[in-house]
């Protein structure tokens, strides 16, 4: 019989469904914030699309969660100290973007989001840029214009 001492990649070892644990307290959250706050799906209103959503993401996830379970012998993931870095980084852009929203406005935040994201994934410059600018000029006048969503303005829009 072998035994082997356990080595630094075994330790750093994903053991629990890390992704769908995070989707079903996102979709707990807003399913509560959505019946708390908006009166949930008693009437039709701002709560009933939420919690839908959220509760259809609450089913999903904790499927997603057994299924991940039932299956943890079989499917042991490494993280690489690039993805945490990788990972640590979105979701500082992520926060970034909902801090300064109020500040910059939708077009400016959601243009410095998409390039950032971008150019993290390696895409060259010139194209960051045009896809940045052309997606968050093109959401902002379909649901600002179009659809007559109130977005946050800020210095230009």
């Amino acid at each position: 019989m072998n035994i082997s001492p356990p080595n630094y990649r075994d330790s750093i070892m994903r053991i629990i469904p890390i992704t769908p644990l995070f989707l079903l307290i996102f979709a707990m959250f807003i399913f509560g914030w959505s019946i708390t706050q908006y009166g949930g799906i008693s009437q039709y209103g701002a709560g009933f699309m939420p919690c839908i959503i959220s509760g259809l993401l609450l089913f999903l996830a904790a499927i997603d969660v057994a299924i991940d379970i039932k299956h943890r012998h079989r499917n042991k993931v490494s993280l690489t100290f690039d993805e945490v870095k990788a990972l640590l980084l979105v979701i500082t852009v992520v926060l970034l973007f909902v801090l300064l929203l109020d500040i910059l406005g939708f077009v400016i935040c959601s243009f410095l989001l998409l390039f950032i994201l971008m150019k993290i994934r390696g895409v060259r410059l010139l194209h960051s840029v045009i896809v940045s600018i052309s997606a968050s000029l093109i959401i902002w006048f379909i649901f600002a214009r179009v659809l007559l969503v109130a977005f946050p303005e800020g210095i230009l829009f």
